[in-house]
């Protein structure tokens, strides 16, 4: 499959980093936040992380596409470059939304 359309306009919120996949208190991003902890992300330094994300939809193709109420979905499997540079290998799920043109953060999958 292809690359994830018009990644020069990812939409990867400072929430989404900063209250769900890098806050361990998070209920649902709490697992992924200690996941991520592993390989050298934390919770100071979001960009790392967003930086990371943009690293693996640019060199990753997507694996699934599935369309919602709400628009489509694609998940892109490939390894995550991260601090430690072990690069674990991870889903990470986009939707665009309908109406829109560009991919935002869903979630990421360890």
């Amino acid at each position: 499959m292809p690359r994830l359309p018009n990644l020069d306009q990812l939409d990867i919120p400072d929430a989404k980093l900063s209250a769900y996949l890098l806050a361990p208190s998070h209920p649902e991003g709490g697992p992924k936040a200690r996941f991520l902890a592993r390989f050298g992300f934390t919770f100071a330094s979001p960009d790392i992380l967003r930086q990371a994300l943009f690293a693996h939809a640019t060199a990753n193709d997507i694996e699934a596409q599935r369309n919602t109420a709400f628009g489509a979905v694609f998940e892109v499997r490939g390894p995550l470059p991260s601090p430690d540079g072990r690069n674990p290998v991870v889903v990470v799920v986009w939707m665009i939304e309908h109406g829109a043109s560009y991919p935002r953060l869903l979630t990421l999958v360890p």
